[in-house]
């Protein structure tokens, strides 16, 4: 058998195995969407969880897209430029710059609002843009460099999620805010702390029977009193919001940020698993044609 042979050998069993793992793991994730409920920011668990709502940015904030500088939570993109071929092989692009927006924003779904942070996120756009021109930088919109034909030894592309946007999330859902009871067991044992370091005062104040020192009995209406001056005390604050916030699951689960409604993005995910399939069943074939023909 020559190298030819284990060559096509080789590349068909990859092909065999990649597109057998895509097609089941695009599955996965379709099921998975079509399945995990839709939660509120305002009601949603602690855990792992879906949300659906429009995505703002952070107070004081702004995250344009780098190569149209249009108003974005999130982008992604990436400039290559042309290889002219040699000995009669065709061009090629090679990569020259890329990056994606790592900046977290806000999803507002009427509810609440949670801060999601996309770093690690596998992200679907509803847009997504190709154009070209002579330059390492785009100098112009998209579109303004396709006039000029012989311009074109850049390609350009840019992926975006726009302000105000609906963006669709899965991933790990965490509130983070004060515990009620803790603060008021330590404001009350910081307020008793106090009193103490002053026993005259402590003396005069709750020395019911007048023999100079405070009895037990008299310590613990002491106690009490501290805990009702700590509990009026908070009573008159006004409450800490409570801090929603989405990211990477630690566990591995999937963690997917999409523009799309919930319905085009599992079938976007269902066309993606039956083109992995059908690759799969072609290599599969062809592999066998190989053997069978080695052998024969």
């Amino acid at each position: 058998m020559g190298e030819d042979f284990w060559f096509w050998a080789l590349t068909l069993g990859v092909a065999v195995l990649g597109g057998g793992a895509l097609a089941l793991r695009w599955l996965q994730v379709a099921r998975l969407i079509e399945d995990t409920p839709t939660s509120r920011v305002r009601s949603a668990a602690q855990g792992y969880v879906e949300l659906s709502g429009r995505g703002l940015p952070l107070e004081g904030t702004r995250n344009p897209a780098p190569l149209t500088l249009r108003p974005c939570v999130w982008w992604r993109y990436r400039i290559a430029r042309k290889q002219e071929g040699r000995s009669g092989r065709g061009d090629s692009w090679q990569t020259v710059a890329s990056g994606q927006s790592v900046q977290p924003f806000l999803l507002d779904d009427a509810t609440g609002r949670c801060i999601v942070q996309p770093a690690g996120a596998e992200v679907m756009t509803s847009e997504a843009t190709t154009w070209y021109g002579d330059t390492p930088w785009p100098t112009g919109a998209p579109g303004a460099a396709l006039t000029r034909p012989g311009e074109r030894s850049y390609r350009y592309f840019e992926e975006r999620i726009y302000e105000q946007e609906r963006v669709y999330a899965l991933g790990e859902f965490r509130s983070h805010g004060r515990d009620p009871g803790l603060d008021l067991q330590a404001a009350t044992a910081a307020l008793l702390a106090e009193w103490k370091s002053d026993q005259a005062r402590l003396i005069t104040r709750f020395d019911a029977d007048r023999d100079g020192k405070i009895s037990l009995a008299e310590w613990g209406r002491a106690r009490g009193e501290a805990r009702r001056a700590v509990e009026k005390q908070q009573a008159d604050r006004p409450p800490l919001a409570t801090l929603h916030v989405l990211a990477q699951p630690e566990s591995g689960q999937l963690f997917l940020l999409a523009a799309l409604p919930e319905g085009d993005l599992a079938k976007r995910y269902r066309r993606k698993a039956m083109l992995a399939f059908a690759g799969f069943v072609v290599a599969v074939y062809a592999l066998g044609w190989l053997l069978q023909r080695a052998s024969g």
